[in-house]
């Protein structure tokens, strides 16, 4: 796997992310409660709405024609039209703050207002690194950015200010993942022709929508689920799907890795069998930790949402039906991710348009019916209809190959996991500590097994390790 290290680079600088968020928000939780830490994810949920109308597709035209070449100056066109869309949401948002403060219980429009700008910029700089092939760079200011904003909630919200702490930690991981990453933008900047404009207006008036998709996968159902019930359940319901997206992390490494090493090979030399097993590779390893997540999460993880504090437990089979939604949708992504990297936005957007409507219709009808298990439903029916979408179009442009050995080893090999640690966790009951340790061990089986079954995953953890060891080598 030759991108196999920037891959790792991403996944473990998630990783870290991740896990400065985990103890972040077990404070939160913990401090504000489940009402006002509903808030705080009504607040963001709101936030990664608005923030795509505040983009509208540049940042994926940005980084598909810096990707392509160093012609043009889509650097300067691209922040030009940023700020043209976020002055226009800021007004529109203050215009409608009375409507606004009442759905989110807060008067806070004015700080959605300032979420919004350093949202757009932490965003638009990654996309830039991403698109100048920097994706190693621009996968470290995602942790920065987190921990930065875990460390200032953190003091907040300890030192007693309360949600405002929550959104001050927000604003201050966004400025700081920004500015570290514009040092590292060696493009310079220059004033863009009418071409400029036309190209990356050609790109994004398809991917904008591939935004749209994938908030409506993330949040949809939060936004729904907050009309129906209290933010308290909103909370529990959020703290599950956090947990869902920490095992989905490592396949969303891959397709931030491959886009860009795509895009370049399908404008140099077109679509051929390169790209085929680009494709082919990635949806092996999509699920490599989200299978085995799915497994653990069956077995303890109604004693890891104790951590979050009284009641988050109820969200227990919510983070089972969320996580298998991930699944689906992990090796939905790999396919939209390759179609929009060969340059075919048109077919996303046609699979992204069945998604958002499908999404739509599904949460309101199966929320209001059947609450919170009808929002994960929802999520995961649609996530399964842009699967099969996703796997139709891509065959209609280039021969893809579906590892289906690879993935019913890393199923075999998390049947096994469970043969290990279910035993164990009738013997350790609802100790914490021990099932912390639980998870460790369960985790390494996981992997050992996988290395005895599948000689394409030892080749690959042999050529992508930083120093020459021999890994069950026939």
């Amino acid at each position: 796997m030759r991108y196999g290290r920037t891959s790792m680079v991403n996944f473990l600088s998630r990783l870290v992310m991740s896990l400065s968020g985990f103890v972040a928000t077990i404070v939160l939780t913990n401090t504000l409660g489940r009402e006002r830490y509903g808030t705080y994810v009504v607040v963001l949920s709101v936030l990664a709405w608005v923030a795509i109308a505040g983009d509208l597709g540049v940042t994926a035209a940005v980084k598909k024609r810096i990707s392509e070449s160093t012609d043009g100056n889509y650097l300067s066109a691209g922040i030009a039209v940023q700020f043209v869309l976020y002055a226009a949401v800021a007004v529109c948002l203050w215009i409608a703050r009375p409507y606004l403060n009442g759905y989110m219980e807060i008067q806070a429009t004015w700080v959605l207002i300032l979420l919004l700008a350093a949202r757009l910029a932490a965003n638009f700089v990654q996309s830039v690194l991403d698109g100048q092939h920097l994706v190693h760079v621009s996968s470290v200011l995602t942790p920065v950015e987190w921990t930065s904003r875990s460390i200032v909630q953190v003091l907040l919200v300890l030192s007693g200010a309360g949600v405002a702490g929550a959104f001050a930690g927000y604003v201050v991981g966004a400025v700081v993942g920004a500015l570290i990453g514009a040092y590292f933008v060696s493009a310079s900047l220059a004033l863009p022709s009418k071409r400029d404009l036309a190209q990356l207006k050609s790109y994004a008036q398809f991917s904008w929508l591939a935004s749209v998709k994938g908030r409506t996968f993330l949040s949809m159902d939060t936004l729904i689920l907050a009309v129906f019930v209290t933010n308290a359940v909103v909370a529990v319901y959020e703290i599950a799907w956090n947990l869902a997206s920490l095992f989905a992390i490592f396949g969303s490494s891959i397709q931030r890795t491959l886009f860009p090493e795509i895009s370049k090979l399908s404008s140099e030399s077109g679509i051929g069998g390169e790209i085929t097993g680009l494709l082919r590779v990635s949806l092996a390893y999509s699920g490599l930790f989200i299978i085995p997540g799915l497994v653990g999460g069956a077995l303890v993880g109604d004693i890891v949402l104790q951590v979050y504090g009284p009641g988050f437990d109820t969200g227990y089979y919510i983070l089972l039906i969320l996580t298998f939604a991930r699944l689906l949708y992990g090796y939905q992504g790999q396919f939209i991710t390759t179609l929009d990297a060969v340059d075919r936005p048109d077919l996303t957007f046609r699979i992204n348009a069945v998604f958002v409507a499908a999404n739509l219709v599904l949460n309101l009808l199966l929320t209001w019916q059947y609450g919170w298990y009808g929002a994960a439903a929802a999520t995961t029916v649609s996530a399964a209809i842009g699967l099969v979408l996703g796997y139709y179009y891509a065959s209609q442009v280039l021969e893809v190959v579906v590892p289906i050995a690879e993935i019913g080893k890393q199923c075999i090999a998390a049947g096994a996991m469970v043969a290990v640690v279910y035993p164990l966790r009738t013997v350790v009951g609802e100790s914490l500590p021990l099932v912390t340790v639980l998870v460790g061990i369960g985790a390494g089986f996981y992997f050992l097994v996988l290395l005895v079954l599948s000689r394409e995953f030892r080749t690959t953890v042999e050529d992508n390790l930083p120093f020459a060891v021999p890994v069950f080598r026939e």
